[in-house]
Parts: structure tokens; sequence; C-alpha cells
């Protein structure tokens, strides 16, 4: 059985804490020794088939701990499809995986 691993970065902490309810986010997280805003190659290539409105994206980095977290800002109605898209091509073995966004509630019918 494989344990959960939860990020442990401040980073994260500081992400987690700007990011918007309206919306849904993927994050990605790395590690890596440079400050290079292309370490994630794969994600972009896979996400860029995907017509997205409202798409915004940012890496920060956390050199204390070695680490670049690639942050996806996405339209709530999107994140399955693209979560979708990312595992039929597979998420490199190096690459750690969080989902944020808000809860959907059904009502009873």
């Amino acid at each position: 059985m494989e344990i959960e691993r939860k990020p442990d970065s401040p980073v994260f902490e500081k992400i987690k804490q700007t990011l918007d309810p309206a919306y849904n986010y993927m994050i990605f997280e790395k590690a890596t020794n440079s400050n290079d805003e292309d370490e994630f190659p794969e994600i972009f290539d896979a996400i860029s088939h995907l017509k997205l409105r409202n798409f915004e994206w940012k890496i920060h980095h956390d050199e204390v701990k070695g680490v670049a977290l690639l942050v996806i800002k996405v339209d709530p109605d999107r994140p399955d499809k693209i979560l979708e898209k990312l595992l039929t091509i597979g998420i490199p073995k190096d690459i750690i995986f969080y989902s944020y966004g808000s809860l959907v509630k059904f009502e009873d019918v």
C-alpha cells in the first residue's frame, strides 16, 4: 500500500492561501536544482491540446526543499477533462500531482 504524501513546502502553504475558491487548480511538484521555466514540458504539451479559457499558470520555486511547483488555474467545469488528458499521456513518475477546488454539493431529488 502506498503512503499518502502530503506537501511540506512552506512555498506550497503560501500558494494555497492565494487560491481563489471560484476556480479549480492543478499543482504539479517536481524536484529541481534550477529556477528554469522549462521544467514541466510534458505538462505544457498535454494541456496545449485543450482549448482552455481563463487558463493561467505560474511556477514557484522552493529552493530550500529543491522543488518547483507549477500551479495551473482553470475554470471549475474543466478539471476532469484536463486530468483525463494528463492520465492518457501519463504523468511522469518524477512529478507529484495535487488538485484543489470547491466541492460540488448535490441536492436530493
